[in-house]
């Protein structure tokens, strides 16, 4: 009986209008984003390919000059173009995507926007995971607020029920049937998409990419199927279908817009933090505390010679002035880190940021992305140093003094380019990213759930009359 409700109602929605209006919107969005991401994924490729190029000559250009040159000297390394992109942009543009480091220290992140006009940093792109939020979010009610109200005002809920079908086998089949509907648009779309990208775009059809797009309609069901119960709810709650819509699109404005958009809102009054002037006040103190605490001489600078003792005072006072700062501000990154991702779960009572999130964690990009490279990037310099250390060991012309900021007290040798460890962006394995996408999972899942009972307890004492 299931099946013959189901089939019913997905017949009924197939040969609808909002079907046929539903599906063309969709799979003109789609391709409008695959055309539009074909052309700015060019373009940052090719931008990326050139910074890429001017780091790598800066790093060969340090290290025929001396191995101590290249140690000391601040670099920034840019995160890739991602090729899944087009699936979910994860609004990388908003999040850093540079690393500031050294051979000493892993200093800061940025953002470069890569855009030159600022009046244009703006602006979200069509992926997939936008256009879902917005629209597949909004279908999914419109085939379900009237699924109830709409069937007691036409006068065919009453004769549905007085067969023998329980109230929980039509409430399912209803839910299913709006399920598959909107699946079935979102695989049009999907389709449409992909093959643009992969026509237009430089790209092929890889295994992984393939698991994210099969992830991404995964997530996607999930996301219409969590509408689809608070559509249903609308429905069951409203006396006739016209407030059951207004209902439904209360709903869809809460947790379509306001809640995702309140996440600044709400990490500033509920999960503050120092700002970054003050860290700043933190650091100057540090260094006037260490200032005046340091021998005499200190502060000397001769290059004559480097086997000067004043160097090496120098060198222990600049040791410990990055080692002061760098405390202070590692704590301060872990602190901006754990407010964002207290204000994602803050955030997580909305369908749409739930949806965000696990798509972020299906295409390995946006934050989860950036503390990959984040971490990696530590690894990596450590590595770094730890070459360094050993060129300045293997020269006995070298006093071993360490001065993490300034040329003068280690090795003057140069360094073959070919022997520099490189750091290469690796992205997030599966366990990198089923991590934090079961915990949004579970949250979808049983705020799903709950919905969809409530309904049901509701509509068993529904009257249908």
């Amino acid at each position: 009986m299931f099946r013959v409700i189901a089939k019913r109602e997905f017949l009924h929605n197939l040969y609808s209008l909002r079907f046929l209006i539903s599906l063309a919107l969709v799979i003109a969005v789609f391709s409008a984003g695959a055309v539009s991401f074909v052309r700015v994924a060019a373009a940052s490729l090719e931008k990326h390919r050139e910074t890429r190029g001017q780091f790598l000559e800066t790093m060969r250009g340090l290290a025929e000059q001396n191995a101590t040159e290249l140690a000391v000297r601040k670099q920034t390394f840019s995160l890739s173009p991602r090729a899944n992109a087009f699936i979910d942009d994860a609004k990388e543009k908003y999040l850093p995507n540079a690393i500031v480091f050294s051979a000493w220290n892993v200093f800061s992140f940025q953002n470069k926007s890569g855009t030159a006009n600022p009046f244009l940093q703006r602006y979200d792109e069509l992926s997939w995971t936008f256009i879902a939020a917005l629209i597949v979010s909004f279908m999914a009610l419109l085939f379900t607020f009237d699924a109830i109200s709409g069937e007691k005002e036409a006068k065919t809920l009453a004769l549905c029920l007085a067969n023998s079908v329980s109230r929980a086998t039509l409430l399912v089949g209803k839910l299913a049937s709006a399920v598959l509907s909107v699946m079935a648009i979102v695989v049009a779309g999907t389709l449409t998409g992909l093959i643009i990208v992969l026509v237009l775009g430089p790209g092929g059809v890889s295994p992984a990419l393939l698991g994210e797009v099969l992830g991404f309609l995964a997530v996607t069901a999930l996301l219409a199927s969590t509408f689809a119960a608070f559509g249903l709810l609308a429905s069951v709650v409203a006396p006739n279908s016209n407030v059951s819509l207004l209902l439904a699109l209360a709903f869809w404005l809460a947790f379509a817009v306001i809640v995702p958009n309140s996440s600044t809102f709400v990490a500033k009054r509920f999960y503050p933090i120092e700002s970054s002037e003050t860290i700043q006040k933190n650091v100057t103190a540090a260094f006037d505390d260490l200032n005046k605490s340091a021998p005499p001489g200190s502060w000397s600078m001769n290059t004559g010679d480097p086997f000067l003792p004043l160097h090496e005072l120098r060198a222990n006072l600049q040791m410990k002035r990055l080692q002061a700062e760098k405390g202070i501000r590692d704590a301060y990154y872990q602190t901006m880190f754990r407010q964002f991702e207290r204000t994602r779960l803050a955030t997580a009572i909305s369908p749409v940021s739930l949806f965000e999130y696990l798509t972020e964690a299906v295409t390995g990009g946006g934050y989860l992305r950036f503390r990959k490279a984040w971490g990696d990037m530590h690894v990596y310099q450590a590595q770094f140093l730890s070459f360094f250390k050993a060129l300045d060991a293997a020269d006995k012309g070298s006093p071993h003094w360490y001065n993490p900021n300034e040329n003068v007290s280690t090795t003057r040798r140069p360094v073959a380019f070919e022997k520099i460890p490189q750091f290469e962006e690796r992205p997030p394995a599966f366990e990198d990213r089923a991590g934090p996408a079961v915990r949004y999972l579970v949250i979808n899942i049983f705020m799903a759930g709950a919905v969809f009972f409530l309904t049901f307890i509701l509509f068993v004492r529904y009257d249908v009359r």
